[in-house]
């Protein structure tokens, strides 16, 4: 290490010449300006023995443009205490029963639903 205006500095990689620093300077410049936004969410309800199995009522679950129901429920069964989930649990999008093949949007209300006793 060297020490030019009271800073140190490592020097250059083996191989590595002024170009190459030049270079990897105007990448970082050119990133500079790009800001990472968080990627949407979609708030999924548990309930009854289902929020129980994953020690709570909520999870909130990223989505892409192209997410499905079937989606969520991969996300949600990667989670700790999900192989106690159905194969095949009942699942509502905005208060209605959902197919696999329906498309999720931040905007929308998830809910996996348990099977329900009566009498």
């Amino acid at each position: 290490m060297g020490l030019v205006g009271g800073a140190r500095f490592a020097p250059s990689p083996a191989g590595r010449t002024g170009r190459d620093r030049f270079h990897d300077m105007e990448l970082r410049r050119a990133w500079s300006h790009i800001v990472f936004l968080p990627m949407p969410t979609v708030r999924v309800l548990l309930f009854a023995s289902y929020a129980d199995a994953l020690g709570t009522s909520a999870l909130d679950v990223e989505l892409l443009p192209t997410t499905r129901v079937r989606d969520i429920l991969a996300s949600v069964r990667a989670r700790a205490g999900a192989e106690r989930l159905p194969p095949s649990p009942l699942v509502a999008l905005n208060e209605s029963y959902a197919t696999l093949d329906d498309l999720v949007t931040e905007r929308d209300e998830v809910a996996i639903i348990p099977p329900v006793a009566g009498g």
